[in-house]
C-alpha cells in the first residue's frame, strides 16, 4: 500500500541528495537503529548519531562519525554539542520514537545549536492511514503520531518553511528558515502537547480540517531544491 501511494524516489535517495547538494559541516542523526542512514554522510561532514540502542557494528561510515548510546534528551544535557561538532549543525535528520512531543523536543534542541540556514528532517511524517499513526503501536508497518510536528510548526512558528515530500515508505518532511534565537515552542510545550496528544489522524478527505491537509511537495528533488535553496 505504501509503494502504490507514495511512488518515486524513496527517503534514503533524498537523503543523500541532501547530503549531496548541501554538504554540510555537520550532520546530526537522532534515532541511527543499524546505521544504514547515518553512514550516508560523507566527507568532510563531520556526523554525530543519537540512539540508546545504536548498533553501527560492521557499517562503514565515510564521513568522521561519533555515536553516542543516550537518549537525545540526555545527549543534550550532557553534551556542548557545537564543541562536539566544531559548528553550528548543518543538517539534522530526526527518527527517533514516534511520538510528536519527543520528535518537538529533538527540534528544540537542534534549532538552539543550528543556523538560519541549517535544515531539518523528520522521517514518518505522512502515515499512511489511521490505524498505522497511533501513538501506541498496533501494527507492523508503524509512524506513530510525528505527523502532528507539522501542523505545530506551521501554526507556532509561521517564520519557518515547512513542507512534507511524498516518498516513501512514510514522507519526509523538510523544515528550514530557523532561528536559533526563538522560545515560543519551548515556552508554549506542555499547552502543546496536551492540546495534541488527544487528536488522532484521518484519512484527509474533502474539507478535512487544516491539520489533515498537509504541505505536500511534489516527489522530484527539482522541486523539492528550488524550495530550499531561498532558505539557504
Amino acid at each position: 500500500m505504501a509503494h502504490a501511494k507514495l511512488p518515486g524516489e524513496d527517503f534514503l535517495g533524498y537523503l543523500r541528495r541532501f547530503h549531496g547538494a548541501l554538504r554540510p559541516r555537520t550532520y546530526l542523526e537522532i534515532g541511527v537503529d543499524a546505521g544504514r542512514t547515518l553512514s550516508l554522510a560523507r566527507p568532510p561532514t563531520v556526523a554525530i548519531g543519537v540512539d540508546p540502542a545504536a548498533k553501527g557494528e560492521g557499517i562503514p561510515f565515510a564521513a568522521e562519525t561519533k555515536l553516542f548510546a543516550l537518549e537525545s534528551d540526555v545527549f543534550f544535557a550532557m553534551h556542548d554539542v557545537e564543541a562536539e561538532f566544531g559548528h553550528a549543525i548543518d543538517l539534522a535528520f530526526v527518527d527517533g520514537l514516534h511520538l510528536f512531543e519527543q520528535a518537538l523536543r529533538d527540534f528544540l534542541h537542534v534549532e538552539r545549536h543550528a543556523a538560519p540556514e541549517s535544515v531539518v528532517l523528520f522521517h514518518d511524517c505522512l502515515p499512511l492511514d489511521a490505524a498505522t499513526a497511533t501513538r501506541a503501536r498496533q501494527t507492523g508497518f508503524w509512524t506513530g503520531d510525528v505527523w502532528k510536528i507539522v501542523p505545530i510548526l506551521q501554526r507556532l512558528r509561521p517564520d519557518l518553511d515547512v513542507f512534507v515530500i511524498p516518498t516513501y515508505p512514510t514522507g519526509l518532511a523538510v523544515v528550514t528558515r530557523l532561528d536559533p534565537g526563538s522560545r515560543v515552542l519551548e515556552e508554549r510545550f506542555a499547552a502543546i502537547v496536551e492540546e495534541w496528544v488527544p487528536r488522532t489522524w484521518k484519512d484527509a478527505p474533502e474539507g478535512a480540517s487544516p491539520e489533515f491537509r498537509l504541505p505536500l511537495v511534489p516527489n522530484d528533488w527539482e522541486a523539492v531544491l528550488s524550495r530550499v535553496r531561498p532558505s539557504r
